[in-house]
C-alpha cells in the first residue's frame, strides 16, 4: 500500500497513461500520479455492481365518484338530488397561475360532482 508524496491519501492504481507498459499510481485526493515500483504484482479490474432490487410499485385505485370523507364538507343545494344536503369541497389550479382555482364540490347522496368558477 502506498500514499501519496504530496496529500498522504492512498494511492490507487490507474490505467496506463501511455503507450508503454509501465503502470502508475493514482493519489485519491489531489490526483498526482507517480510511476508504480513494480506493476507484475498489480492487476486492475473495473466492476459495477448494483445492489439494489426493483420493487413492484402498488396503487390502490379509488372510484372518484364517491365522496372523499376526508375533505372539507358544508350544506349547499345539490341540482341533481334536488335538496339540500352535505357537500365534499377542494379546490385545484385548472388554469393558469395568475387566475383564481377552480372550486370542486361532490353531493355526499348521490355523489354528483361540479364545479365553480370566479
Amino acid at each position: 500500500m502506498d500514499f501519496c508524496e504530496k496529500c498522504g491519501k492512498l494511492l490507487m492504481g490507474a490505467k496506463k497513461i501511455t503507450s508503454n507498459t509501465k503502470l502508475y499510481m493514482e493519489c485519491l485526493g489531489c490526483k498526482h500520479r507517480n510511476l508504480a515500483k513494480d506493476s507484475s504484482e498489480f492487476e486492475i479490474e473495473e466492476k459495477i455492481e448494483h445492489n439494489y432490487k426493483i420493487e413492484e410499485i402498488k396503487s390502490e385505485v379509488i372510484d372518484e365518484r364517491i365522496a372523499d370523507m376526508t375533505k372539507p364538507t358544508r350544506v349547499m343545494h345539490c341540482s341533481n338530488c334536488d335538496k339540500n344536503t352535505k357537500v365534499a369541497f377542494w379546490q385545484r389550479q385548472t388554469r393558469s397561475a395568475d387566475e383564481s382555482p377552480t372550486r370542486f364540490f361532490q353531493c355526499t347522496e348521490c355523489a354528483h360532482t361540479w364545479r365553480e368558477y370566479d
